[in-house]
């Protein structure tokens, strides 16, 4: 009979990794005084021009109310702007100029973070750590 492992455990490897990961590219983005689930925000405001905190917070697998706190802070820091959707109870979130241009720099932190994680590891096996994990979180999913 075979014994369960936790080091060997899949979920808590990618858990593991995960956290590590976060944890470097937030060090990096913290020297520019920004944090990284505020650049994620930004990133995702900025890609889709204007975005509903609901979808925000969809995006970044976040509860509503704490994207209202971190659209707080940013929205005091001059980066976002709410205004009123069609529905009053609806706020849109769209970059200032200063939010963009703070977006625009950290990607540029953001890429070379991503290029310094995949030294040494090729398209195809990137491509396959991608699909595998998809599977996993479609078997998840349906069970």
């Amino acid at each position: 009979m075979m014994m369960f492992n936790l080091d060997d455990c899949i979920a808590c490897i990618t858990s593991r990794s995960a956290k590590k990961l976060a944890d470097c590219f937030e060090k990096r983005l913290n020297v520019y005084n920004i944090t990284r689930t505020q650049w994620i925000a930004l990133y995702y405001i900025s890609i889709n021009k204007t975005i509903t905190q609901r979808q925000l917070a969809d995006r970044m697998s976040l509860k509503e109310p704490t994207v209202v706190r971190l659209i707080d802070k940013m929205e005091a820091l001059g980066w976002v702007v709410r205004t009123n959707g069609e529905d009053k109870r609806i706020k849109l979130l769209e970059l200032t100029e200063k939010g963009q241009k703070v977006e625009t720099e950290m990607l540029d932190v953001a890429e070379k973070f991503r290029n310094d994680v995949i030294i040494g590891i090729s398209p195809e096996e990137l491509d396959s750590y991608k699909s595998t994990l998809d599977k996993m979180l479609r078997n998840i999913k349906n069970g």
